[in-house]
């Protein structure tokens, strides 16, 4: 039973690290859209991903950085 709560934990957590990422993001293209495009947006997209997995990829960048 510890190990099921300890487990919903850690993905409660991790939703809301998404949230906090996806607010950061919203925050940024909203304020600065232009730049947010070319420096986000426009490369990868050029590499042949789509707008929602280019969008998918900058919020799991910042959930997981390096």
């Amino acid at each position: 039973m510890e190990e099921f709560r300890e487990r919903l934990e850690r993905e409660n957590l991790e939703r809301l690290w998404k949230l906090e990422a996806l607010d950061h993001l919203y925050s940024e293209s909203q304020d600065h859209p232009a730049l947010f495009e070319r420096l986000w947006i426009k490369p990868l997209t050029a590499e042949g991903l789509t707008l929602d997995s280019a969008l998918n990829l900058i919020v799991e960048s910042h959930f997981r950085p390096n």
